[in-house]
């Protein structure tokens, strides 16, 4: 059976990549490279390579933002060397909402609490404690007639 990700390989890390959950890495380095866009135009990237096995990250202005306030510069030339966890989250682009790698400080998820779990309905039902708005509505017509 072939994948996506087979069938079309890429040489830049995408969020089918991290599909084992996030990963820690340390960045060797950032260099500014030419990328060809969906447009066929070619324009000019950070990309950032990592010392594990994992592929390059062509950075968008959220993942540099990241990382510059992770290692303290938002200079690319200070990239190396800094200790960053890449992981998958929803992300809303042109295409709807789609898996998009993002980059944290490492261990950060333990910070993020858990959502509280919503409160379950309760059985007693509150028409008990207040009377309808038919009830409300149902008084007697005095007979004027008279």
């Amino acid at each position: 059976m072939v994948t996506l990700s087979d069938a079309f390989p890429s040489k830049y890390l995408k969020a089918a990549d991290l599909a084992g959950g996030p990963v820690i890495a340390t960045i060797k380095l950032a260099d500014l490279e030419k990328i060809k866009g969906f447009d066929g135009k070619e324009t000019a990237k950070v990309v950032v390579y990592f010392l594990k096995k994992l592929k390059p990250l062509i950075l968008n202005r959220t993942n540099f933002e990241a990382i510059g306030d992770i290692c303290g510069s938002f200079d690319s030339d200070d990239f190396g060397g800094t200790k960053v966890e890449v992981f998958t989250q929803k992300v809303s682009g042109p295409n709807g909402i789609v898996d998009g790698v993002r980059v944290r400080p490492p261990g950060q998820m333990d910070l993020i609490p858990e959502p509280k779990p919503k409160k379950k309905a309760t059985a007693k039902s509150d028409t008990a404690e207040k009377p309808s708005l038919a009830a409300e509505l149902d008084d007697e017509i005095p007979d004027l007639a008279s």
